[in-house]
């Protein structure tokens, strides 16, 4: 692994330099936290229980986010999970922990991003609104990471139609002529050209023959880029439904997923009861990004202005015009040329990249993104200082920063002049960035 980070350390530079002469030698790699990482849903369904529902929690822990050991002929790795769920008043409803213990003689397996352990359990609750907290910890190494998210539990037992909450389907198999569903717990779409399946119950207390499944995808600014109709028989009070999305046209970024069940053929014995049978409804927030993409990536055009320190103005203009099919075989064949492993699926050299800009991001951002300040644009180039000397309440100056790279022999420094954190380079870089868009 350490000879795969200096490879794409090297290459990065080498790429920089090749392209705008801006470094003499290697760039320092960015040091990320070996954290245990975790994706989880939590999903709330009928019970058979009165007053209470259903809440079934998953979380799927990547095993290159694990440490592994290896003992004999295998390697092993485990780690803790500790589930918490408080109510709005902050009170601690339920709580539950367990350990999980994996085993592999393949080593690539242990390291794969695309293998992990998938865990189950199921709370009966109230419904009402709740805040779930999930924390792993690798029992190896002894860190811990720690997630949180909302959740309304519904209360599905005073409507007479209604539908669960929605699970995106990895994949579906057939055991015993029974279906058994893969969820896709990162809720993240990789191959959109197959589609994909939802998993979802239909609550049939009024007896409608059939329901007509309206599906929507909205993008991020409200807007309907996908629609599917579905029709679907019920024969039982409680019919599950797998209804197949397309997603052929969707591009990299973020969405919301809309389920609307219509109920058709209803009987009831009360006149009244006629009055309170609606529609269903039900939606969810998923992300399409393409396959060894790092997950930061969402918008492609984004991405592809996120380009401009390694990027021609000129070729990032003609990127962005043509049609979404080739902007995305452009952007993919732009940096399948520069991958330093060619033969393995991941891409290090973009990811690094990447990797730089999600940290400009987060550390550098103030009014305008972190990517686009003078900080952030050295960082992307150079990578992480050597040294950093902070000045910020000096008497005689104004706040300013002195970033050292001892391997490049290079200084940078950034002073605020207006003291609102905006801190400019004293001196350009490079000459084709004095007058840079911000």
């Amino acid at each position: 692994m350490k000879i795969i980070v200096h490879l794409v350390v090297v290459c990065l530079a080498i790429f920089v330099l090749t392209l705008n002469c801006w470094s003499q030698a290697e760039v320092p790699p960015i040091v990320l936290p070996d954290l245990p990482q975790f994706y989880f849903d939590a999903l709330s369904y009928m019970s058979d229980q009165e007053g209470v529902s259903r809440l079934d929690l998953y979380v799927e822990v990547p095993f290159e986010g694990l440490r592994f050991i290896k003992q004999g002929n295998m390697f092993l790795a485990s780690y803790e999970i500790m589930v918490s769920i408080h109510d709005t008043t902050d009170k601690l409803v339920e709580e539950k922990t367990w350990d999980e213990h994996i085993e592999t003689q393949d080593y690539d397996v242990s390291v794969s991003p695309r293998a992990g352990n998938l865990s189950h359990q199921s709370f009966l609750i109230t419904p009402g609104r709740y805040v779930v907290t999930v924390q792993v910890r690798d029992n190896e190494t002894k860190k811990t990471s720690r997630n949180k998210g909302k959740v309304t539990v519904q209360n599905f037992s005073k409507l007479p139609f209604s539908i669960s909450d929605l699970m995106l389907v990895r994949r579906i198999e057939i055991e015993d002529e029974k279906k058994v569903i893969s969820p896709n717990i990162s809720a993240t779409i990789g191959d959109i050209s197959e589609g994909f399946n939802l998993f979802f119950e239909i609550y049939n207390s009024i007896s409608a023959d059939s329901t007509q499944i309206l599906v929507n995808i909205r993008n991020v600014k409200g807007d309907i880029v996908q629609r599917d109709t579905f029709m679907q028989q019920l024969d039982t009070l409680k019919k599950s439904s797998f209804p197949r999305v397309n997603s052929s046209q969707l591009i990299a970024g973020n969405y919301v997923l809309e389920v609307e069940a219509i109920p058709l053929g209803a009987h009831v014995e009360k006149p009244e009861e006629s009055k309170q049978v609606g529609t269903a409804f039900s939606s969810r927030t998923f992300v399409v990004r393409w396959q060894s993409v790092p997950l930061s990536i969402v918008d492609l055009d984004l991405a592809i202005d996120q380009m401009q320190y390694i990027m021609e103005k000129e070729t990032i203009d003609e990127m962005k015009k043509v049609h979404p099919d080739r902007k995305r075989e452009m952007w993919r064949e732009f940096w399948k040329k520069r991958d330093p492993t060619q033969n393995t699926d991941r891409n290090e050299l973009m990811e690094e990249y990447y990797a730089r800009v999600a940290y400009a991001n987060k550390h550098f951002g103030h009014y305008i993104d972190g990517w686009k300040t003078d900080m952030g644009m050295v960082y992307i180039i150079f990578g992480a200082p050597s040294s950093i000397e902070r000045h910020p309440f000096d008497i005689d100056s104004k706040p300013y920063e002195i970033w050292t790279y001892y391997e490049l022999n290079r200084e940078f420094i950034f002073v605020d002049a207006t003291g609102f954190g905006d801190y400019r380079l004293q001196s350009p870089i490079w000459d084709r960035w004095r007058t840079r868009p911000r």
